[in-house]
């Protein structure tokens, strides 16, 4: 059942695409000849409409492949045998890989808004731009995300941040950078720091993926890791390790995580 699942969801995935692309590729072609602003401004509330109706789609395929990896890594705490560690390890290797599927066509759709001028900025009073602003957050959530995923199997390296070798905060730093988001430098403990100093922290309860998941105390965080939904998170973990994603731990975990985009 995970496996016909999970390829079930990448064909959906895949046809759903190509229709968004085509959908949204008539929307931006409406724009380029629209006679009058009028116009222009319809066109570009159809592309944030399709942005978010795509962006809906999206995470629910990532829903299912995310819960058949959570149900893996279960039976695989329920009764640790190989064929539940290879069953865990297909449904981490299509979570992975659908991920990996999804990150160009957010990547397109955020340039398709740009591409109509839309502006970014949270502040404004207008409910279309605001909207807009939160749909690109999530979209440089995501590729953050898919930039750490990449990074999957790297040796950790006491204060590195790559290539090919990371700790914590070196690893969430530059997924961040990838994405053009600062988040306070090489120092978990700076991360939290300037998450608390911009507002950034929310509850656990209300985690997203893309947020900060600190370890420590406030002020004194030992450990970041990178939530990317369904009860997981991607980290650097300590020497002798490498880059991984795993269930999320409770020991030591703050109560706050921090949501840079």
């Amino acid at each position: 059942m995970p496996r016909r699942t999970i390829r079930t969801a990448a064909l959906a995935l895949t046809g759903a695409a190509t229709a968004a692309t085509v959908a949204a590729g008539c929307l931006l072609g409406a724009a380029h000849h629209a006679p009058a602003p009028a116009a222009t401004t319809t066109d570009t509330a159809a592309v944030v409409q399709v942005v978010r109706t795509r962006l809906a789609s999206l995470e629910t395929q990532a829903d299912r492949a995310g819960r058949t990896a959570q149900l893996a890594d279960e039976a695989v705490l329920e009764h640790d045998s190989a064929a539940n560690r290879a069953a865990a390890g297909r449904a981490e290797a299509a979570l992975a890989s659908l991920a990996h599927e999804q990150t160009p066509e957010l990547t397109g759709l955020l340039d398709r808004l740009t591409a109509l001028g839309v502006r970014v900025d949270a502040g404004t009073s207008d409910g279309a731009t605001a909207t807009t602003a939160a749909l690109v957050g999530r979209t440089r959530a995501l590729r953050a995300v898919s930039f750490a995923r990449n990074q999957i199997g790297d040796p950790y390296g006491f204060a590195k941040a790559g290539p090919g070798r990371w700790d914590c905060s070196g690893l969430t730093m530059k997924a961040y950078q990838a994405v053009h988001v600062g988040i306070g430098g090489h120092s978990a403990t700076a991360q939290w720091l300037d998450a608390k100093r911009h507002h950034r922290l929310v509850s656990y309860q209300r985690r997203q993926p893309g947020d900060l998941v600190f370890y420590g105390a406030p002020g004194a965080v030992y450990h970041v890791a990178i939530y990317v939904g369904h009860g997981r998170m991607i980290e650097a973990p300590y020497p002798g390790k490498r880059v991984r994603e795993v269930p999320v731990r409770s020991a030591g975990r703050l109560s706050q995580v921090a949501r840079p985009a």
